[in-house]
């Protein structure tokens, strides 16, 4: 009798410790599979808000291209336009329109509204995109994984914005975790951009150089000239 409850304990511990290994296994397996499923450009997002330090530059040609640095509270975008060199500084609060042409600067008050731009938009970018297609591409003789959203064109330069009745998508070309490239199409029309990120950003990005005269203070006004007004649609046109 006693050696007959001791099979049926034996057996009860057995099947107690299959079951416990299955119900680990099923739930690794789904860990993983969650794993599995986040998007490199999800993975990049997290990086660059991680601490919020991150420099990201984004180039059409060397006549269109803009760089966009960000270090805590503060940020940079320097942008070349067709012949054109302008920047936006964010810093202490207030925005600062930089304009290399004439060495002139515009300060904006209590405006800071550049400074999460980007990561604002990747991040909308995420949420209404969880599962976007994926594949692989050559571009310049080199195959690259791509994530292609669709109905976003934030990052073209100077596609056609209009966007009505037409097929509009963007890629995201990846080398491992490394974004190397964005392709916007809009129609029959697409922008390919080189972009190069890294995590390492200098003080001095942020210094407003010591040649730069305030505008304001010059034109003997403090409303917005139409300088400051130029450079700030220049800027916009390009990274919206």
């Amino acid at each position: 009798m006693k050696n007959k409850k001791t099979r049926v304990i034996i057996i009860s511990v057995i099947l107690v410790l299959i079951i416990g290994i299955a119900i680990f296994c099923v739930v690794k397996n789904r860990n993983t599979g969650n794993s599995n499923q986040t998007t490199g450009l999800a993975k990049i997002y997290e990086k660059m808000t991680k601490n919020n330090v991150y420099k990201i530059s984004f180039e059409l040609n060397e006549d269109s291209k803009y760089t966009i640095s960000r270090k805590d509270n503060k940020a940079n975008i320097d942008t070349y336009n067709n012949g054109t060199h302008i920047a936006e500084t964010v810093k202490d609060g207030n925005t600062y329109y930089l304009i290399y042409s004439t060495n002139t600067y515009y300060e904006y008050e209590n405006n800071d509204t550049e400074l999460t731009q980007l990561t604002d938009e990747i991040n909308e970018i995420i949420t209404n995109n969880q599962d976007p297609a994926k594949g692989e591409e050559d571009i310049d003789g080199k195959k690259y994984r791509y994530e292609e959203y669709k109905d976003i064109s934030y990052f073209a330069f100077n596609i056609d914005e209009d966007t009505v009745n037409k097929e509009v998508s963007t890629k995201f070309y990846f080398k491992g975790d490394k974004l190397q490239y964005i392709k916007t199409k809009i129609g029959d029309k697409e922008e390919l951009v080189k972009v190069d990120l890294s995590y390492d950003v200098k003080e001095d990005v942020f210094e407003i150089p010591s040649d730069f005269n305030n505008g304001a203070e010059s034109t003997g006004t403090t409303e917005n000239t139409e300088d400051a007004e130029n450079a700030e649609n220049t800027i916009d046109n390009t990274i919206e």
